[in-house]
């Protein structure tokens, strides 16, 4: 992908400029995990025909049993998915939705 200056690019996020360079790596952790739980809540409901009728209630109930009742009860993220969904935090998950979207907007093979 290519960008025209880094203000478009690496710069667009203020972490940079600020030196705050800790986010990142919580992002990712949260954009993994938000890909791999897209991934079972896929399985289990028609979540995105939910999604574009705007019904929300069962991908929230869904959450809900599966991961917000939970609160503190396990010790590590991957413990909590392991239960649930049956495996930790996998990294196939996100990389396979960036290739999809990335490919997808810019006509990558």
């Amino acid at each position: 992908v290519d960008v025209p200056d880094d203000t478009k690019g690496c710069l667009q996020d203020v972490h940079w400029s600020a030196l705050a360079f800790g986010y990142f790596p919580t992002y990712v952790i949260g954009s993994a995990t938000a890909a791999q739980l897209a991934h079972y809540c896929r399985k289990d409901l028609d979540m995105d025909a939910m999604m574009k009728r705007g019904e929300f209630g069962e991908i929230k109930s869904w959450l809900t049993e599966k991961i917000h009742r939970h609160g503190r009860r396990y010790s590590s993220l991957d413990s909590l998915l392991e239960d649930q969904l049956g495996e930790p935090l996998n990294p196939r998950y996100f990389i396979d939705y960036l290739s999809q979207k990335y490919s997808a907007l810019y006509v990558l093979e």
